[in-house]
């Protein structure tokens, strides 16, 4: 992708803490960073990624979904909400909502491509959808074997859920000792390398 200015602007899309926007708003205030988070969005009104967005001093904008009967009606505000917002790419942490056609079209590139990214905590081709590290534990679906490694995954979005072309991986060892919070927290230094890694590479426009 190339970026429409020198610095590709990214929509951050959270429900949580936000731990991942924190590790993008950390590469982003590095000199030589060629992105920045344009602004944040946030569908709990309550979550710790609106702190992290206003330490930032970064816009952020609020539109719970519980307000709304349908995904539909929740994206079509979003997107009113994102309409006067350039923005060249949306990047997904943490975010707990599955897209609609409806949003994933209007991020749509003008070659067809996805404007969506999303991290996994788990390899795409073997487990889409919740609990990823999890399902490397054993834990869910229930009676699965334990991995001895899973993997980050970073990809394009689609109308799947997960199934988008991949854009890069990193292994996560599954150490005999794990629990759940250790493999977690293992997993998710990775994320924090990982992502700006590939937000700074699509600016640069290694995906294309």
């Amino acid at each position: 992708m190339t970026p429409k200015s020198p610095i590709l602007r990214l929509a951050v899309f959270v429900s949580g803490s936000g731990s991942n926007l924190q590790s993008i708003l950390d590469a982003c205030a590095q000199a030589d960073f060629p992105a920045e988070v344009a602004c944040v969005f946030c569908n709990r009104s309550d979550a710790y990624g609106l702190a992290r967005a206003r330490d930032a001093g970064v816009a952020s904008l609020v539109v719970d979904d519980r307000d709304f009967p349908s995904r539909r009606a929740h994206e079509e505000v979003l997107l009113k909400g994102l309409a006067d917002r350039p923005v060249d790419l949306v990047v997904l942490a943490g975010y707990m909502r599955i897209l609609t056609p409806l949003f994933l079209q209007a991020f749509r590139r003008a070659d067809g491509r996805s404007g969506v990214i999303n991290i996994h905590p788990a390899d795409t081709r073997d487990y889409q959808g919740a609990h990823g590290y999890e399902y490397a534990l054993g834990i869910k679906p229930h009676g699965l074997n334990r991995l001895e490694k899973t993997k980050i995954t970073v990809h394009w979005v689609d109308d799947g859920v997960d199934t988008g072309p991949i854009i890069a991986q990193a292994d996560v060892p599954v150490l005999p000792e794990d629990d759940l919070r250790a493999l977690k927290a293992r997993g998710l230094e990775i994320e924090h390398q990982l992502y700006p890694e590939v937000i700074r590479d699509i600016a640069m426009g290694r995906y294309d």
